[in-house]
């Protein structure tokens, strides 16, 4: 039996593994805010799909200048 979009629904999840693959093989760069030009610093953060046991871990950028208050301990469902 043919679900119709669910082709389109594997594209979708390969591709967001291909990004969330490419992001956490990535290391933190220096960069700087382009509301206030500070240094940026970096929060870990873990993201996973539904339904998969893989998680990836990515650095996550923010401003200490603009963003003083960075929450560290929330979860967000997706």
């Amino acid at each position: 039996m043919h679900i119709p979009g669910t082709e389109r629904h594997g594209e979708f999840v390969d591709s967001l593994k291909e990004f969330l693959n490419a992001q956490s093989a990535a290391p933190p760069q220096k960069l700087h805010c382009s509301q206030c030009g500070s240094v940026l610093r970096y929060l870990p953060a873990q993201f996973w799909l539904e339904g998969s046991e893989h998680e990836w871990n990515i650095w996550l950028p923010y401003c200490p200048h603009c963003q003083p208050l960075p929450v560290t301990k929330e979860t967000f469902f997706a």
